[in-house]
């Protein structure tokens, strides 16, 4: 295997081999959902209208970022699960914001949202259920909090076990495929979620994505892992219609074509690369 511009991603997999090392057997992968009973929709479906239309219990201040965001309890019928509220909206030159050379820099509630469509458009499913929402008169980004996880980071630091190496490796593709869709130059340990006792991996805030670069970000995947088929599909079909019908009101129209353009180029690097599926 070989990495290279990609330092996050190279740090990634030796985390990854690291922490599969002194792996035992665990449970399969059980996905990020928690159903509650609305019935005759999917589970994610039901996750969803939960986080639209559930009585707000509390909502108290997490961290001291420039995003404040806010994590909220929500409780329906006998149902409770928590999530997190973040209504940043930040357009600004100010470099106090950002450590790059750019002349607009962005960080919006809304591209929580555009990020979790297009994970679903692509059929990646690694970012948490997120919708739009107002609470107590602000209207924000709201997402699901998936109980018992922690920072790679930190699972880095706990050396916390992580079972399926491959499982793993396939995650971090997906991770790169996603990023490069969005323009997500902002990836670090503290953004990617595990949950090891059920090999789970979550993908966390994309409020500053969404850079309107019609080319593919300078990070780049150089190890041969296999694209999922579905995952391969949805790249090859989403077109800039669909991406306008499901992104209208959260971007832009420059960064709608934007992605679109990054989506052509991801398909053929991808191809190069020997890992979407081939026809036939």
């Amino acid at each position: 295997m070989r990495v290279s511009r990609s330092p996050v991603i190279f740090a990634l997999v030796i985390l990854g081999a690291f922490l599969s090392a002194s792996a035992a057997a665990g449970a399969a992968c059980s996905g990020p959902h928690t159903c509650v009973d609305l019935g005759g929709m999917s589970c994610e479906e039901k996750l969803a209208e939960f986080l639209k239309t559930a009585e707000v219990v509390s909502i108290e201040d997490i961290g001291d970022g420039i995003t404040k965001p806010r994590r909220v309890t929500l409780k329906k019928g006998d149902h409770t699960c928590r999530a997190i509220f973040k209504t940043v909206d930040i357009s600004t030159t100010d470099v106090a914001y950002t450590n790059r050379l750019e002349s607009v820099f962005t960080d919006r509630y809304v591209y929580e949202v555009a990020a979790y469509r297009i994970d679903r458009m692509l059929g990646i499913g690694l970012v948490p259920v997120t919708v739009l929402r107002e609470i107590e008169g602000e209207l924000g980004s709201l997402q699901h909090w998936v109980e018992g996880c922690v920072k790679m980071q930190d699972a880095a630091d706990q050396e916390i076990q992580i079972n399926d190496m491959d499982l793993l490796l396939q995650r971090l593709m997906l991770m790169y495929v996603l990023d490069a869709m969005i323009y997500n130059i902002d990836r670090n340990f503290t953004n990617v979620l595990v949950r090891p006792d059920r090999d789970d991996f979550f993908l966390i805030d994309h409020s500053r994505a969404f850079r309107t670069n019609k080319k593919l970000p300078s990070l780049k995947e150089e190890r041969q892992i296999p694209v999922p088929a579905t995952v391969a599909d949805g790249l090859k079909t989403l077109d800039l219609a669909t991406l306008e019908s499901e992104l209208d009101g959260l971007l832009s129209k420059r960064q709608i074509r934007a992605i679109e353009s990054r989506r052509k180029l991801l398909v053929a690097e991808l191809d190069e690369l020997g890992v979407l599926p081939r026809a036939g």
